[in-house]
Order: C-alpha cells, then sequence, then structure tokens
C-alpha cells in the first residue's frame, strides 16, 4: 500500500511543464518574416531588444549564437554566398574591426545530420529560415528524450529573431511519464549603416 501511495504521489508531481515567455512577440514576428536569401550580407547587434532569457542559448548574445564571442564585439556580420551553401559570421568591435570569424555550412531542410559531430552548419528552408537541431535519447535509470531548436528570421523591420526553443520527454523510472518545453525569443536590431 505504501508503494501504491509513493507511485500515486509521483505521478501527480510529474507530468508537463510548459513556458513560452515571448509566445506572442513569436506569433507577431514570425507571419511576417523577410526571407533571409533576399540579401547576402547583415548586420546586427550582439545584443537583444530586450533580454530573450538566457545568455548561454544564444538569445541575449548573437555572437555567442554564432561562435565568434568576443568581449569587444559590438556587431555581428553574416555574409551568406547562397551558391557555395555557406554562411560567414565575423564578430565587430565598434569601430568594425573584425575579432572572430566562423564558417558555417548551409544545408536544404531535406538534408541529413552531417555525421562529423564537429561540423558547424545550419538548416535553411525553401521559406528562407535558418535552424539547428539537436537530440539525444539516452536510456539509463529512464527512457527519455532531450531536444534543443533554434530557428532565426529576419523580422518585418529587418532585425535577426532568434527562437531557442528546448524540451525533454519520457518515463522516468520507466514508469513515471514527464514533459517539459521552454522557448525564447531574442531580437537583434540591424546594425546602423545596414
Amino acid at each position: 500500500m505504501r508503494q501504491l501511495s509513493v507511485l500515486c504521489s509521483l505521478l501527480l508531481l510529474s507530468g508537463c511543464v510548459v513556458s513560452s515567455p515571448q509566445k506572442s512577440q513569436y506569433q507577431a514576428e514570425y507571419p511576417n518574416r523577410q526571407d533571409i536569401r533576399s540579401h547576402s550580407l547583415y548586420r546586427f547587434v550582439t545584443t537583444p531588444l530586450k533580454p530573450g532569457g538566457d545568455e548561454y542559448k544564444g538569445t541575449d548574445d548573437l555572437a555567442l549564437l554564432f561562435y565568434v564571442s568576443s568581449k569587444n564585439a559590438a556587431t555581428v556580420e553574416l555574409r551568406f554566398n547562397y551558391p557555395a551553401k555557406t554562411l560567414q559570421a565575423t564578430s565587430l568591435d565598434a569601430q568594425n574591426n573584425a575579432l572572430s570569424q566562423q564558417t558555417w555550412a548551409l544545408l536544404d531542410e531535406s538534408a541529413a545530420k552531417p555525421t562529423d559531430s564537429n561540423s558547424r552548419h545550419f538548416w535553411l528552408t525553401k521559406d528562407g529560415v535558418l535552424r539547428t537541431q539537436y537530440k539525444n535519447c539516452t536510456p539509463d535509470m529512464s527512457v527519455g528524450c532531450r531536444w534543443v531548436d533554434r530557428e532565426m528570421f529576419i523580422t518585418r523591420s529587418g532585425d535577426m529573431a532568434v527562437q531557442y526553443a528546448e524540451g525533454s520527454a519520457g518515463m522516468a523510472f520507466l514508469v513515471i511519464p514527464f514533459y517539459g518545453s521552454q522557448k525564447y525569443l531574442g531580437i537583434f536590431p540591424k546594425a546602423a549603416g545596414t
């Protein structure tokens, strides 16, 4: 009887946790987005218009998201080469001096994930949105999966929007179901003069 009581208590405590602090802002911006392929060169300020939720998730530091982080970074320059399917990200200081640079592969949205775990890549969708995806399913004392997705698009005013989504679902101890997800949105203004 005691085990049944503990099990029922755990079932009541488990379940679903969903958090999406900037949902209404995302719903206003995403349908009115611009195709990122309309330009090959963009520059954005590294800090968002307002905090997106967590700097380590790419919603509060654009340079960190593109792996060109530097304490002196003021803007991030994105140079797309669509025929070669590459994106070159460069962090710049306030005087437009290059600080750090990273090249990314642009994959078609239907392309398989590269087998090289160190590959720097984004999926570019048919409607001009950049995406990253990560999923890990590890069986141990529980059965479950964790996923992380990032979606980057150009807003109607020409700013860069980054939505970070993470979640997990499974069965703890093969008995207790759990599910949780969170979404954060950061909007990075286009740099002056671009």
